[in-house]
């Protein structure tokens, strides 16, 4: 197949007049468009967006295993522009998890034999129990446990198969140690749910933590006296800081600032959507808590913010809709996101890389998308 690209992502620029050549569900060749014949041509191509932080939608969560609803979750995402991403499970009684676990390695191994379509899971993304209770959000208190590398491999060693990152409170006693154990397993920790002073968070990105959950939300925050773990996050270079991008969870000016502190390389653009996303308004329960959607916006009784309001592909023109440069905001949704992941066949556009790609309009709409060898025309929202 051959696709002609009007402008093409690379890294966090735009190129103009491309054409790409995909066989066999790989790319095959990249070179200047010249003209002539091509099977489908795009105003922008961009690699698949990849979702790190998602619990679910359309009515389906992430714990459950409803065959229907997570098909139409996972082809929602794909709509989205979301070519993989990593199912989260938040912190809920054990057994629990554990179903949540033992659906995403079926639905996984559905997506390999050809079973099962939409977004590509990836893995799973722990997001609990090892958290602080001081910082649980929206998570029940009574699921947050203790972190230590002997209750992980009770609760979770047999899903090492699937687990890709594991989000915990680093200043618990016990983190360090589950920390090193993880790191050793080549399974990636990031802080979140954490009331980690500035000198914690500071020992923990240097000792194993790569990444900060959902920034700002649901950790410490910046004091004049106390910076916290959201400043360690924005001086220490190497780390990642997650940012829910629906104008609710996050002021635009704080959006920029992460931008601008962190730059494309380090911020990532997240859903964080929960089983409610997409849903009309009303009152659900989301993984048995209840909640209320209003104007899009799922909150708890209490009045916390339950889970995130956008897909990927609205959080990417949220960011321009507030400043960010476009092939930044792209960056941010797909080439970040893979870099973090350290998954070297995703995330760029160049020979040798699986072909899982999103063709936009000039309005910022997927409208097309290529994925598992297979290439398919959207509608326009």
């Amino acid at each position: 197949m051959k696709i002609r690209a009007n402008r093409m992502l690379v890294g966090e620029r735009l190129v103009t007049d491309r054409l790409v050549t995909v066989s066999d569900g790989t790319i095959a060749g990249v070179e200047a468009y010249a003209g002539g014949a091509c099977d489908v041509s795009l105003d922008i191509l961009t690699p698949g967006l990849i979702d790190l932080h998602c619990h679910g939608g359309e009515g389906f969560s992430a714990y459950e295993a409803d065959p229907r609803r997570s098909a139409a979750f996972l082809d929602r995402m794909l709509r989205a522009g979301v070519t993989d991403h990593l199912l989260t499970l938040s912190a809920a009684p054990i057994p629990v998890m554990r179903q949540g676990l033992a659906f995403a390695r079926e639905a996984m191994a559905q997506q390999a034999d050809g079973r099962l379509g939409g977004s590509r899971i990836r893995g799973v993304h722990l997001e609990g129990p090892f958290l602080s209770g001081a910082r649980a959000g929206a998570m029940p208190a009574d699921a947050i446990l203790p972190p230590s590398a002997e209750s992980y491999r009770a609760y979770f060693g047999d899903y090492d198969d699937i687990v890709r990152l594991v989000t915990l409170a680093p200043e618990e006693e016990g983190a360090e140690g589950l920390m090193a154990w993880l790191k050793g397993r080549g399974i990636r920790v990031q802080a979140g749910h954490t009331d980690a002073t500035y000198d914690q968070a500071v020992r923990a990105f240097g000792g194993g933590a790569e990444s900060l959950c959902h920034s700002f939300n649901a950790c410490r925050g910046i004091h004049h006296r106390e910076p916290g773990v959201v400043m360690a996050a924005m001086e220490c270079p190497a780390v990642y800081m997650e940012a829910i991008c629906d104008l609710q969870h996050l002021h635009p000016a704080i959006l920029r600032l992460i931008c601008r502190e962190k730059g494309t390389g380090r911020m990532i653009l997240i859903s964080d959507s929960t089983a409610v996303h997409g849903l009309p308004d009303g009152a659900y329960l989301s993984e048995g808590t209840p909640v209320r959607v209003q104007d899009g916006v799922a909150r708890t009784l209490s009045g916390a913010l339950d889970g995130g309001g956008v897909y990927l592909d609205e959080a990417v023109r949220n960011m321009v809709s507030i400043g960010i440069p476009l092939p930044h905001a792209l960056c941010m949704a797909s080439v970040t996101p893979a870099k973090r992941m350290r998954w070297t066949q995703l995330g760029d556009i160049r020979p040798g890389m699986a072909a899982r790609l999103v063709g936009w309009s000039g309005a910022l709409r997927p409208v097309w998308v290529m994925a598992d060898g297979h290439a398919v025309a959207l509608e326009m929202a």
